[in-house]
This record gives C-alpha cells, structure tokens and sequence, in this order.
C-alpha cells in the first residue's frame, strides 16, 4: 500500500511540474520587423531550441520600385515591432518590442497605395524623406498618406 503511494506521488509531482512548464516556459517568440526605410515587413517564429518556422517577407511597393528602377539606393533598417514569447499552453509570458518611427503608422496597404500613386521623383523623394529618419519629415508625409485616403 505505500508502494502505490510513493508512485502515485512521484507521478503527480511529475505531471504537476510539465504543466508547470508547459505553462510558465517560453516555448516559442513570434518575431516581426519593420524596415523604416521601406515599409516592407518581415518576421518568423523563433523556438527555444534555436529554429525559425512560419518565416514570411512583404515587400512594400516602394521596395519593389527601388530593386527595379534604383537598386543601387536600396537600403534597409529593420526595427524589431513584435517580440512575443508564448508558452506551449499559448499565455502571452514576454514581449520584446522595438520602437519603430512612424512609418508603422499607416497600414501597408496604405503606402503602397500612397506610393503607387507618386512619380518615380516623388518615389525617391519619399525615400529619401524616411532614411533621413528626421521625425518632423516623416511624420508630415504620413500625415499626407492619412489625408489621401478615401
């Protein structure tokens, strides 16, 4: 009869700590990044054992316009704007969130429609305008973005 016990306890212990740790461990981190220079975004799962799944790239129209027209201008910054870790019983447990500009501002249907709307001079310039990563600029011109929706 105490036999039965000891077993019943290791195996209650047992189960008690994997529900832990299913639920207090950061099993996986969803990552996704802004470029502040083009407004095209990318981002992965990341596990904690090092590999990266679910890895996706949206190429915004002002990217697809530079790699074409100017590839030699194409630089990219990319901030982190997500970070979140879960465990296996998906809880939220971390956030790990750059701090993007304002190019994350507007929807990137929003830009793209805006720069599709530009001549290839008012392209570079836009460009330009967000790799100076002057605050004021920017936010002018989203604020022009804003204004240009239907």
């Amino acid at each position: 009869m105490k036999r039965r016990w000891a077993i019943w306890i290791v195996v209650i212990t047992l189960l008690g700590t994997a529900l832990w740790a299913a639920t207090m461990l950061i099993a996986y981190t969803d990552r996704e990044y802004i470029c502040e220079n083009t407004g095209s975004r990318k981002g992965f799962r990341e596990w904690f054992y090092g590999a990266k799944t679910n890895v996706w790239y949206q190429e915004s129209e002002l990217e697809r316009f530079l790699k074409s027209d100017h590839p030699e201008m194409l630089r990219h910054r990319w901030t982190s704007y997500r970070g979140t870790g879960r465990s296996l019983i998906p809880f939220m447990k971390s956030y790990g969130h750059g701090q993007p500009g304002l190019i994350l501002t507007p929807t990137r249907d929003m830009l793209d429609g805006y720069v599709q709307s530009l001549s290839s001079e008012q392209r570079i310039e836009l460009y330009k305008i967000f790799c100076s990563a002057n605050a004021e600029s920017i936010q002018g011109r989203v604020d022009i973005i804003f204004n240009t929706q239907p």
